[in-house]
């Protein structure tokens, strides 16, 4: 089940952010440190990566987060042939270890923060990914969040894979609870994130004319065309106090 136990220290979530008590109306930003494909090769399987910072310019920390809606570039797809899934009870009753293999997509992590009182607390967190539907059209997420030290926090989230707006393919969008550690603390953040996603790395078995063979999960496969200007990729943040920003970034074309 999920456990938190109490003590005078911070905990980790993803993508939320703290709004101090009694503090003014803060102005939220976002930057996308970093973002690519691995390997970055047209028309290839491949694994995404990110990472960003949140801040606030009339602050420490911003707003918390609610929502985040993540865009990859127009023309990626997925093939999700020979994944598994997971549920929710599984996550909740055994952690990450309770789920399939074949079910993982991705990783990730942070830095997270809270305050408490005057004191500002920080802890790092991590990320696992999982499939909970594999099916075309209606793939849906499951994202396993957890901060172990000094406080144990294990929270389940639920994602959707998502159309974005031109010039945006494929993304995922993820709905964030607010999340109170301690009674007397502000609701907990982040102030990084990072994550991979993708199923790279993972194998299945598959007859093929009669013989069975070892195949590789492709996962997300990049288009077999890139524009001149790169690929546009983007994460817009919905915070707390009614603001959103949207974030861009321009990943670059793969060497001929």
């Amino acid at each position: 089940m999920v456990r938190t136990r109490r003590i005078l220290t911070g905990a980790a979530v993803f993508c939320a952010t703290v709004l101090c008590a009694g503090a003014a109306r803060a102005e939220e930003t976002v930057s996308i440190t970093e973002a690519g494909f691995s390997p970055n090769r047209l028309g290839m399987p491949t694994n995404a990566f990110g990472s960003a910072t949140i801040g606030s310019t009339t602050g420490p920390v911003p707003s918390p987060i609610r929502h985040v809606n993540v865009y990859g570039p127009a023309g990626v797809t997925l093939d999700l042939q020979g994944t598994g899934v997971c549920t929710e009870a599984l996550l909740q009753q055994k952690g990450t270890r309770g789920c399939p293999a074949n079910s993982r997509a991705g990783f990730g992590g942070g830095q997270g923060i809270y305050q408490i009182g005057k004191e500002l607390v920080e802890e790092k967190y991590t990320l696992d990914f999982f499939l909970s539907d594999n099916r075309p059209g209606h793939t849906k997420l499951l994202i396993f969040l957890s901060g172990s030290s000094p406080v144990l926090v294990e929270i389940v989230l639920t994602g959707t894979v998502i159309n974005g707006p031109k010039p945006y393919g494929l993304g995922f969008s993820v709905d964030v609870p607010p999340i109170k550690v301690l009674p007397e603390a502000s609701n907990a953040s982040a102030k990084t994130a990072f994550l991979t996603l993708g199923a790279h790395n993972v194998a299945y078995y598959r007859k093929v004319h009669g013989k069975r063979r070892l195949l590789h999960v492709r996962g997300i496969v990049l288009p077999k065309s890139c524009p001149r200007t790169g690929w546009p990729v983007a994460s817009q943040f919905t915070f707390e106090d009614g603001s959103t920003v949207m974030a861009k970034r321009t990943i670059g074309c793969p060497r001929k």
